[in-house]
């Protein structure tokens, strides 16, 4: 990662040291190209660097209640809900009306919960719990 931001510190410096005043009577300007590669550079940087500031993820808990004709009622709970890790499968850069956007697909994400799930019929209550 170091030698990727070589190129970077560089063009800035000689950015600025082209934009210094004093230095010419004659109007300047500072012109700036953004390549594919710088593209895929930020794209890759941002992304990763949007993983590693919401993991781990802790999400609210989620309820559920469903009411079954003639068969009763079924209740679902997911608690403790974690994410833990996210994989993005690839992912590519275009410009946005105010900015530049990241698209991420073929994303996976490693994540722990806690499940409740109970079942009530006019038989006899079902209950089953994993924790």
């Amino acid at each position: 990662m170091a030698s990727k931001r070589k190129p970077i510190i560089f063009f800035l410096l000689t950015a600025l040291l082209l934009t210094v005043p004093g230095q010419s009577t004659a109007q300047s300007f500072t012109s700036v190209v953004i390549s594919q590669k710088g593209l895929h550079f930020v794209q890759d940087l941002l992304v990763t660097k949007a993983i590693y500031s919401i993991i781990p993820l802790e999400l609210p808990q989620i309820q559920k209640s469903v009411k079954i004709p003639f068969l009763g009622s079924v209740h679902m709970v997911l608690s403790n809900i974690t994410i833990q890790g996210i994989d993005v499968g690839s992912s590519f850069v275009k410009p946005g009306d105010t900015g530049i956007v990241i698209v991420a697909s073929e994303t996976t994400c490693n994540l722990s919960m806690n499940w409740h799930y109970s079942h009530n019929t006019w038989l006899f209550p079902v209950s089953v719990r994993c924790f």
